[in-house]
């Protein structure tokens, strides 16, 4: 009984010191193993930078693409902050919104705050409200934000306008296509992307009938954003600095014909003697082939993807980064909308610290997400590397590159043009310098 006994009261303590072990073992593992705060958290406190004034304010705010709805739960909280300033949103149509602003401008009626392209910027400079030093100041504005925004909305060391989001162009793949061909990732180079479409393309004779990249022809939907990515990557100098004039059409390092190069290889897509054959225009609109799965590749803004799970539901596909001609060096190409003051507003420093607001952590990535909009906020911007959808173009935020257009429809316009003439047996270094001087003409039209 006693053997009993002594070994009844040793299970006990034995039970008792593994019960303390694991207590203990427990609260290191909670204290080592748990998930941290983010960093967030501290990078999305917004903190006023200008003294309010009493009394109600209203502050119109002009703006396009986006709708309203994104902006509710975010007005919420800017009432939140400041109870007695309301921002009232205008959204107007986009076919609309140039001529409108332009006119706004002219008649001296623009209002409070405004969006407009970034490289709208120059043409509005005069009707603009830079930033107070107490709101935004240059050096740090240069730190926060991608390069690309300090380098075209910083003016004579005076920043005259903010974006939310910088998208860039990047790759959209079928993936049922991708593992059909027994291929199991997105190419990082142009030249794996010419191998991986080698796999996916289906022809007849010199015909196609299936589709691996849709490229080539001036009536994809983003050529005109396209063509500059390709030229920059191949080492072209869209324009002089400042931008008085376009140089694209000028030989680029090494004496290597940039411009000329790039045009010969994006058309090449649409021609059936070439090994790169894969898109005719019979197939009709590219985001249409890929949603019929068409083609199997297209090249857009992430804010495709919205409209492509809509009208494609069943669809099943993923984004990634743009291919690249040196994946070492990666160049990436943007447009992207900017946010402005007017300069005859009675309260400009609270708009400028609406702004503030508007590009602190936590909201801009409220506007961010549902917009499809990587964020301009480099720290941001690496966070959202981690999203599925968003995450492979807000890794090209830190590289991405613009271009100063003048007249970007007529810019846009020439880029277009260009494919044409190439397509339609003209020389490709003559189709690059007509262009090359039609951007001239729209630049001028509109000096920087």
């Amino acid at each position: 009984m006693k053997v009993y006994k002594d070994n009844f009261i040793t299970v006990l303590i034995t039970l008792a010191i593994i019960v303390a072990m694991g207590f203990v073992g427990f609260l290191i593992g909670s204290f080592l193993l748990a998930p941290k705060p983010k960093s967030a958290s501290t990078k999305s406190t917004y903190k006023a930078k200008v003294d309010y004034p009493n009394g109600p304010i209203t502050l119109t705010y002009w703006r396009t693409v986006d709708g309203t709805k994104v902006f509710d739960e975010i007005l919420n909280k800017w009432q939140q902050e400041h109870a007695n300033v309301k921002i009232e949103i205008k959204d107007i149509p986009f076919a609309e919104y140039d001529a409108k602003l332009a006119q706004a401008a002219k008649n001296n009626a623009l209002p409070d705050l405004f969006m407009l392209k970034s490289d709208w910027v120059p043409r509005y400079k005069n009707y603009l409200k830079p930033s107070p030093n107490a709101v935004f100041e240059v050096e740090d504005y240069k730190k926060t934000f991608a390069p690309v925004v300090a380098s075209d909305l910083i003016y004579n060391n005076e920043i005259y306008a903010v974006s939310y989001g910088v998208p860039t162009l990047g790759l959209f793949y079928n993936s049922d296509k991708y593992s059909s061909a027994g291929v199991s990732e997105a190419p990082p180079t142009w030249q794996s992307l010419l191998d991986i479409n080698s796999k996916l393309v289906t022809k007849q004779g010199s015909g196609l009938i299936n589709s691996g990249i849709a490229l080539g022809t001036p009536n994809i939907s983003a050529a005109s954003s396209i063509m500059p990515l390709l030229m920059i990557q191949n080492g072209a100098v869209m324009t002089d600095t400042p931008p008085t004039k376009a140089t694209f059409e000028k030989p680029g390092a090494d004496n290597y014909p940039s411009g000329p190069k790039a045009l010969d290889f994006y058309t090449s897509f649409a021609r059936p003697n070439k090994s790169s054959y894969s898109w005719s225009d019979g197939f009709g609109n590219d985001i249409k082939a890929f949603e019929q799965g068409k083609t199997a590749m297209i090249i857009d803004f992430p804010y495709r993807y919205s409209q492509i799970k809509s009208e494609a539901p069943s669809l099943n596909f993923k984004t990634a980064s743009a291919p690249q001609v040196n994946s070492s060096s990666p160049l990436n190409y943007t447009v992207y909308w900017a946010e402005a003051v007017n300069k005859n507003t009675k309260y400009p420093e609270v708009a400028w610290d609406f702004y503030n607001f508007m590009t602190s952590y936590e909201i801009m990535n409220m506007y961010s997400v549902p917009t499809l909009k990587p964020a301009s906020r480099l720290d941001l911007a690496k966070a959202q590397e981690q999203d599925d959808v968003l995450g492979p173009f807000a890794k090209q935020v830190p590289t991405a590159k613009s271009y100063y257009k003048g007249n970007s429809a007529l810019t846009d316009s020439a880029m277009i043009q260009m494919i044409n003439t190439a397509l339609t047996g003209f020389d490709s270094a003559i189709a690059v310098r007509v262009a090359s001087e039609n951007v001239t003409k729209s630049i001028q039209q509109y000096p920087y």
